[in-house]
């Protein structure tokens, strides 16, 4: 789906669809295409003049192929985070900035850009050209990460509760949920560097704008206190895990060691019956009135004698 943005009394406004007024494409201040519509990347680049990133050029991990500059104009491959099918998910987005237009290409929806038409709509997203529009999209970018880094960190504090303090809780399930926080955190700081090193190289074009080098440290400053809190995330996580492991290894423990003296204290009672179990004719006590009963006896003290032991060392 094809978004067309302009930019009217220093704010960014949204236009209508293309395909009520095509001549919105080559006017728009900020184009953004949602989708792989074969026939919407057609239309572009009737304007582009030059073939789209797909998906695969997009996602190359390599500095170099993520922020360049050609004749098109400025490249940054930025990764943005979004939620889907329960769990946090990453995807990049081409985002290029050609001289008095931004050009944004991605696969999915992603809350960032909804958000961005959320407030355009309401006149909030003041610009004024199109590298504005970017600078706006990676602060917005940057608050999202900030709001998924403080969810994430209340559900590590509940599970960091049912860990520590809560003598009844499921160790098993506090580990699912550790890991699947831990991977939350993982693409949240990956979104950060990601982030960082887009910041840094829009800033390299940047040399004589005062204000919006301004405008990028401010940003960079956020994410280094973000990356300061993800490290602080993963060490409590890492804690947690350990720690609930450890808790699990210690009831195990205490699991065998009840059995381990179980089978000490029927031990001497089992020899016992076993030696009067014996099928030999001649045994003393066969014809022994209180034969059963003194047999009985010595089976309870040799049960006994091994608790009483057991329980003055302080082992039970």
């Amino acid at each position: 789906m094809l978004h067309t943005f302009d930019i009217r009394h220093g704010a960014l406004t949204e236009l209508p669809s293309v395909a009520e007024q095509p001549g919105n494409l080559a006017s728009a201040r900020w184009i953004d295409l949602v989708g792989e519509d074969e026939a919407e990347r057609a239309l572009l680049e009737t304007i582009y003049t030059a073939p789209l990133p797909d998906s695969d050029d997009v996602e190359e991990i390599e500095a170099s192929a993520r922020y360049f500059t050609d004749e098109q104009g400025i490249h940054v491959h930025s990764l943005f985070l979004h939620y889907s099918e329960g769990r946090h998910r990453t995807t990049s987005v081409a985002l290029i900035l050609q001289p008095g237009r931004l050009v944004s290409l991605r696969d999915t929806e992603i809350a960032d850009f909804r958000l961005m038409r959320m407030r355009t709509r309401r006149g909030w997203v003041k610009v004024e050209e199109p590298l504005d529009i970017l600078l706006s999209i990676l602060e917005q970018k940057v608050e999202n990460l900030a709001d998924s880094l403080e969810h994430v960190h209340g559900q590590l504090e509940d599970v960091s509760y049912h860990v520590l303090e809560d003598e009844d809780a499921e160790l098993e399930d506090s580990i699912d949920r550790l890991a699947k926080l831990e991977d939350s955190s993982g693409k949240i700081r990956l979104c950060l560097m990601d982030t960082q090193r887009s910041v840094s190289f829009i800033q390299r074009h940047l040399r004589a704008d005062t204000e919006r080098r301004a405008q990028c440290l401010e940003m960079q400053h956020d994410l280094d206190t973000l990356m300061a809190h993800t490290t602080f995330m993963f060490d409590k996580i890492n804690f947690l895990m350990e720690a609930a492991q450890g808790f699990i290894n210690i009831k195990q423990s205490q699991v065998i060691k009840t059995f381990s003296i179980a089978a000490v204290v029927f031990l001497p009672p089992t020899m016992v019956a076993s030696v009067y179990g014996m099928n030999f004719r001649i045994i003393p006590e066969l014809d022994w009135q209180f034969g059963y009963p003194f047999a009985l006896l010595i089976m309870l003290l040799a049960g006994l004698a091994p608790y009483v032991y057991f329980k003055r060392k302080g082992w039970l």
